[in-house]
């Protein structure tokens, strides 16, 4: 059997609050200038994507804290990210650096193998690994983001921050990015139905590993230096 071809590769960290059940997330906002549109008002667990050939990261790990160690940063995104000409006003840098301290503290969680269809139910299939870090935020940090968030203070320089119970997100309000709410659900137990509207699929794969070569048995990176040809 061959090996799978995966679009890339997403290092995340599924931030809760044991004290108050509470998931802090981030969530898509207007400025989202991909081509999914439909993700705009969603939240997703926090964090980004490695692209082979592209990035320098080494392992799911080293993704995940790059991307939240940019982040939560307390300036605007660098040149060429997609978030660089989003305006901020910030939080103090270190409520900043008190938030991202936990969100780092995150251990290995789970791994899971995603697909779905570009476009829609008749688009090109895709798959994607998500590499799952699980961090216990204390109810202190919930209060920094809390009382930043009625502020409208930014503690991140890419779309927003939120904070939410599992029965505020099973009843869409607000909805989930669907691979976002695939995996609260197996975790917690329950189902978000719309979810599936989104042409997702997924499945457990293990524990993250400690190298992206370390997934060359069973899978092989879409090589993002070169240009791709179906559909992208």
């Amino acid at each position: 059997m061959g090996r799978i071809t995966v679009n890339h590769h997403a290092g995340t960290v599924l931030a809760v609050c044991d004290s108050t059940k509470e998931f802090l997330l981030g969530q898509f906002d207007a400025g989202y200038p991909g081509r999914n549109k439909q993700w705009i008002g969603r939240v997703k667990l926090l964090g980004g994507n490695y692209f082979f050939g592209r990035d320098n990261d080494k392992s799911p790990l080293e993704t995940y804290l790059r991307e939240i160690g940019e982040e939560f940063f307390g300036q605007k995104a660098a040149p060429g990210e997609m978030s660089a000409n989003q305006e901020h006003t910030f939080a103090t840098l270190d409520e900043i650096r008190f938030v991202r301290g936990e969100l780092l503290k995150g251990e290995p969680f789970q791994d899971y193998l995603l697909s779905y269809l570009i476009g829609g139910g008749d688009g090109l299939p895709m798959c994607v690994i998500q590499s799952v870090f699980k961090a216990s935020i204390s109810r202190e940090v919930m209060g920094v983001v809390k009382n930043n968030l009625a502020q409208r203070k930014s503690l991140t320089n890419e779309g927003l921050l939120v904070v939410k119970t599992i029965d505020e997100l099973l009843s869409g309000n607000p909805s989930t990015q669907g691979a976002t709410g695939l995996i609260i659900g197996q975790t917690e137990g329950v189902s978000f139905p719309y979810c599936f509207n989104d042409f997702f699929t997924f499945a457990p794969i293990g524990k993250p590993r400690d190298s992206y070569a370390d997934y060359s048995d069973s899978f092989q990176q879409r090589d993002h230096s070169k240009k791709f040809n179906q559909g992208f």
